[in-house]
């Protein structure tokens, strides 16, 4: 399982840091929050939904922060011997 808001900065193509660095946070607490370790201030909310374009209904619940949980099959990894 990972975030909807992992998803969404992967898609842009920039590295947690670039997008910790553009939105003025730690990439502590963006990595936290990526994981779903950590809930979105208030504050951070409105800012995150418009950096990516979305709504804050598609990275968090809006009443407690907490970020969106998505269901991303992974790719099986076949090794060539």
């Amino acid at each position: 399982m990972v975030t909807a808001l992992r998803v969404y900065r992967v898609k842009t193509g920039k590295t947690l840091r670039q997008t910790a660095q553009e939105l003025g946070i730690s990439e502590i607490q963006l990595c936290r929050i990526e994981r779903g370790q950590s809930y979105i201030p208030p504050h951070l909310r409105q800012k995150l939904a418009n950096f990516f374009g979305v709504p804050i209904s598609e990275i968090c619940d809006e009443a407690t922060g907490w970020p969106i949980l998505v269901d991303m099959e992974m790719p099986k990894l076949i090794k060539k011997h």
